[in-house]
């Protein structure tokens, strides 16, 4: 294989292993920020699945002449902040945190459909095809999750029932709304239509305010 090859090669997977790495750092996030039991233990054995297929893509990288990637996408980063000021104003809940993990799921089978789009050794194929294979079982778990949600809604992953279980609908719209704007915004960024340094000195804005309006409140108490 000529140095050319090998580079393409190492290209790809590192681009690969970001978005990797977006899901080690988005399952690590929701299992902190979830409240219910089983589906913190859920995300922390996706965030462990993510950081072993990340050490796996490095190796192969490594082995064809490149460098360890161990960063995650500018995508990634910004969707994660936006979905920190969206529950700043919303409040956290498990059903937007589960809208979540599985957008972010469809965002990494994507990337693997890419990877595979270009010419690779067998060995790798086999390597790519075999995590992508395992992110569609991941995927296909998170739909059940929701599914079962919906099914009993008496009482919910928040662990909410009766009259707050009403709320249910206006909720999830507000979650669909808001995963509409993640998914604006992260085209917008795709097609450039959005300056990325911009949308970053915004985002540090909007938190550092509502940062303070917290401290605001628990002074007044």
């Amino acid at each position: 294989m000529s140095a050319n090859e090998k580079q393409k090669v190492v290209q790809v997977l590192r681009e690969l292993n970001e978005f990797v790495h977006d899901g080690l750092e988005g399952y690590e996030r929701a299992a902190q920020e979830s409240k219910n039991e089983l589906r913190q233990d859920i995300y922390r054995k996706f965030s462990q699945q993510r950081l072993a297929f990340a050490n796996e893509l490095n190796m192969i990288i490594q082995n064809y002449g490149g460098s360890p990637e161990r960063d995650s996408t500018t995508k990634g980063k910004l969707y994660r902040d936006w979905m920190d000021f969206k529950a700043a104003l919303t409040g956290f809940s498990e059903e937007a945190i589960l809208g979540s993990c599985i957008y972010g799921e469809e965002w990494a089978q994507k990337a693997y459909r890419d990877a595979l789009d270009h010419e690779l050794p067998a060995e790798v194929r086999g390597a790519v095809l075999r995590q992508r294979e395992a992110s569609t079982d991941v995927l296909a778990r998170l739909h059940q999750l929701r599914e079962g949600a919906t099914q009993n809604p008496a009482t919910s992953a928040d662990g909410v029932n009766g009259k707050a279980a009403a709320n249910v609908p206006l909720r999830t719209a507000l979650y669909a709304a808001g995963a509409a704007a993640g998914a604006a915004l992260i085209y917008g960024l795709i097609t450039k239509k959005i300056p990325t340094d911009k949308l970053f000195s915004s985002f540090t804005k909007a938190k550092g305010k509502t940062s303070k309006s917290k401290k605001g409140a628990i002074a007044k108490k």
